[in-house]
């Protein structure tokens, strides 16, 4: 397009065709496609994108993966949205969710599985699956994507793609909230290539009026740190799960993989790890997570004049919106110190240490559909939170923390599936993360691995 072989147009309907063809199999749009999506003039002019179902975008339905929110339709842009849109990307289709974004699966009542385009009968993960299914397939080069535990992450390590978390305030929420309770949810996207993660950074990131974390521009456009030479690190390793599912023996040997090409290419490395406070952190977040389900539903239900029932959310949605309701303010304090005391054990850890390298996940990709919502068996907030949090043992601290985070497609199992592994760095240092994340993908370059399921 910057050459002028090629028009905006055409690469719209390119995508929409490359949409057309995957979809079907992937079941990851939930709203559109928007043939008459037009380009703004900005420095991402004419790129195809897609929005998740759960950031509005003005005259545009969100609906959360939820029937209690069928029909909505946005009547205001949100920040990121605008900033997409401002920046010159297409959005051509809303992705699919798991109900309210609380789940590391996409399987909705209102619209099933969403699937793995490396192996149908897999989920893509969660909870930004649909985003992730479509870029993996290339029907897409990016989407937007949203992490409050490993929600961009996720996917990203289970469809063989970059997932960036940034940094706490680095990209705004506003302005319809101040903050997601805690601060634990971040908003960005997945691409396929660290430069494209670079790019789609310096085009949304920044302070907007009014914003509870005011975090200044960087300096210098994070596609220099893409081609700057990081420097010797000191980079932490780390394979063992902190709780829950105890890491596999192929994702230990893709960490320690890249530790040995980190070493390769100048860094020191050795095996440390911050201390982890398993059952606090487990608190903080079903307090947390429970907080932010009862406020967005009943929220959302008095603006629609709906009920919040087993008619209307999931079961597990339901249970957690329950115990979210009874929660006190002393409650929340609880969780907030427990967030603080975590954040002060690693900002520490992450000054003696310039990167942390772990597993994205400690197993591959589970059964699409699974865990699922809307079992009966989860009838209390407890009983799902312990599920989802025990599969997820790696993502969830830099949550809490607000220090950003990536995964990088860096390994490859034995039956051929991605594996994540997954970089933090100390707040604000998303430019370490890019620069080694560069020096990773030319060194283990992932570009031609391609899904079972692929545009064309």
């Amino acid at each position: 397009m910057r050459a002028g072989e090629v028009g905006a147009d055409e690469v719209r309907e390119a995508a929409l065709r490359a949409i057309e063809h995957v979809n079907p199999r992937l079941n990851a749009v939930v709203h559109g496609p928007y043939e008459d999506a037009a380009a703004h003039e900005g420095p991402l002019s004419g790129i195809p994108f897609a929005v998740k179902d759960t950031m509005w975008e003005m005259g545009r339905p969100c609906e959360f993966g939820s029937r209690l929110l069928e029909g909505h339709v946005a009547r205001a842009d949100v920040t990121v949205s605008a900033r997409f849109r401002e920046a010159g990307l297409v959005s051509l289709v809303r992705t699919a969710t798991p109900e309210f974004g609380f789940n590391l699966d996409t399987s909705p009542a209102v619209n099933g599985p969403t699937r793995n385009p490396w192996a149908l009968e897999r989920s893509p993960g969660g909870s930004s699956g649909g985003a992730a299914a479509l870029v993996a397939a290339r029907a897409l080069p990016w989407a937007h994507g949203n992490d409050g535990g490993g929600s961009i992450r996720i996917p990203a390590g289970w469809c063989g793609l970059v997932g960036l978390k940034p940094s706490r305030g680095r990209v705004p929420v506003g302005p319809l909230i101040g903050e997601v309770p805690g601060g634990i949810s971040h908003e960005f996207g997945l691409t396929r290539t660290v430069r494209d993660a670079a790019r789609l950074l310096d085009a949304v990131c920044g302070p907007s009026p009014g914003d509870r974390y005011y975090v200044a521009r960087p300096e210098r456009p994070y596609t220099e740190a893409v081609d700057r030479d990081p420097g010797r690190l000191r980079v932490a390793i780390h394979t063992e799960s902190f709780w829950g599912v105890e890491a596999g023996p192929e994702q230990r040997a893709a960490v320690e993989a890249v530790g040995r090409r980190l070493e390769e290419l100048g860094h020191s490395t050795e095996p440390a790890c911050a201390s982890v406070r398993e059952g606090a952190l487990h608190r903080a977040h079903l307090t947390l997570w429970s907080w932010l389900l009862a406020s967005t539903a009943d929220g959302y239900a008095a603006m629609l004049s709906r009920e919040v029932s087993a008619d209307t959310v999931e079961t597990a949605s339901l249970a957690c919106i329950r115990h979210g309701r009874e929660l006190t303010v002393s409650d929340a304090w609880r969780a907030f110190a427990i967030q603080n005391g975590v954040s002060r054990v690693w900002g520490e850890f992450l000054d003696e240490y310039d990167l942390f390298l772990c597993p994205t996940a400690p197993a591959g990709p589970p059964e699409a559909g699974h865990p699922a919502q809307n079992d009966p068996k989860y009838s209390t907030a407890e009983a799902w939170s312990d599920d989802v949090f025990g599969l997820i043992p790696f993502t969830p601290i830099a949550n809490a923390t607000g220090q950003p985070s990536i995964s990088l497609p860096l390994g490859v199992a034995a039956d051929g599936l991605p594996i994540g592994v997954m970089l933090t760095a100390q707040t604000l240092r998303e430019d370490l993360l890019l620069g080694v994340a560069a020096q990773l993908e030319r060194a283990m370059p992932w570009a031609d691995r391609k899904p079972a399921v692929v545009a064309g």
